[in-house]
C-alpha cells in the first residue's frame, strides 16, 4: 500500500545521508533480499535515464514499492538527465518530488549552463525553468552563487556569450548585477572577448551588455552596489505604504566556468 506522499512524490525524500547509510544497513541486516529488490529497482530507474526511455521510467515508478528507491540513484539519475538534457525526464523527475534542495544539486543551474549549446538549447533553457519552479520539495534560486567563484548561472551564460540562455536567464529575473567572488559583474563577463571567439559570439558580446544595461546591469561592483542601494532606498516608501494598506484592509477577524557552448 503507497502513502499518500508516495503516490505523488515517490522520488522524494528528506533523510540526510547518514539516515540513509542507517537505513540501508538495517535493510542488509534484517531483510537482504528487500535491500537488493531496493538496488535492482534503484538500477533500473538509472538505466531508463540513461536510455532515455520515459515509458520504461514511468513503468519503473509506477511498479515500486514505497523505500525501495535509493536516495544515491535518485541523485545519479537526476544528475543524468541534466548532463543529457532530457527535457521530458528532467520534469516527470522534479513532477515526482526530487528533492531539489539537496547538497548535491545545489549547483543544478550552474551545469545545465555549463553544457548549453546550440542543439540543446530549447530543452536547456526550459529545464532551468522547471528548476526553478519546482515541486512540493523545493525549487532552486536562479541567483545562487557557485561555492567555488561566486558565478550565477548568469555569470556562465554571459562568459560564454551565450545569448539565447542570457536573455532567457534575465526574463526569468536572473540578478544582472550579482558580484562574484572576484568582485566582477555579469556585464564585466560579458565584455570579455576570448581567443576562440567565434565571429557570432563576438557580436554576441556587445547585444548581451546591451541588453544587461537595459535590466540595469552595471560594469563595476562599486556601481552594481550603488544601483542596489538607490534600489532598495527607492522601494522602502511604496513598500512602508503597501504595509499600511495591509493593515488597514486586513479585517478584525483576522528564499569561474569554461563551457561548451559556441555560438
Amino acid at each position: 500500500m503507497r502513502t499518500s506522499k508516495f503516490a505523488t512524490a515517490p522520488l522524494a525524500f528528506e533523510d540526510d545521508a547518514e539516515a540513509e547509510v542507517a537505513r540501508l544497513e538495517k535493510l542488509r541486516e534484517d531483510d537482504p533480499i528487500a535491500l537488493q529488490d531496493a538496488v535492482n529497482t534503484s538500477r533500473a530507474l538509472v538505466d531508463a535515464v540513461k536510455d532515455n526511455d520515459i515509458d520504461e521510467l514511468r513503468r519503473v515508478v509506477a511498479n515500486a514499492d514505497e523505500g525501495e528507491f535509493i536516495q544515491a540513484f535518485i541523485l545519479q539519475a537526476f544528475v543524468l538527465a541534466l548532463k543529457a538534457s532530457l527535457l521530458e525526464i528532467t520534469q516527470q523527475l522534479v513532477d515526482w518530488g526530487v528533492p531539489l534542495h539537496n547538497p548535491q544539486l545545489s549547483q543544478a543551474l550552474h551545469l545545465v549552463c555549463e553544457l548549453v549549446d546550440r542543439d540543446n538549447f530549447s530543452n536547456s533553457w526550459r529545464i532551468v525553468k522547471s528548476l526553478t519552479d519546482g515541486n512540493l520539495e523545493g525549487s532552486l534560486d536562479i541567483n545562487a552563487p557557485r561555492h567555488s567563484d561566486g558565478w550565477t548561472p548568469l555569470c556562465i551564460a554571459c562568459a560564454d556569450a551565450c545569448l539565447p540562455m542570457a536573455f532567457k536567464l534575465l526574463e526569468l529575473k536572473a540578478d544582472p548585477n550579482t558580484i562574484t567572488r572576484a568582485n566582477e559583474t555579469p556585464l564585466a563577463l560579458a565584455k570579455r572577448s576570448r581567443d576562440d571567439d567565434s565571429e557570432e559570439q563576438k557580436e554576441a558580446r556587445g547585444i548581451i551588455s546591451n541588453m544587461l544595461r537595459s535590466y540595469g546591469g552595471q560594469d563595476t561592483c562599486k556601481d552594481a552596489l550603488r544601483m542596489l542601494r538607490k534600489t532598495s532606498q527607492s522601494s522602502a516608501p511604496s513598500q512602508s505604504q503597501a504595509l499600511k494598506e495591509e493593515v488597514v484592509t486586513v479585517p478584525a477577524t483576522s528564499s569561474q566556468s569554461r563551457t561548451r557552448y559556441r555560438g
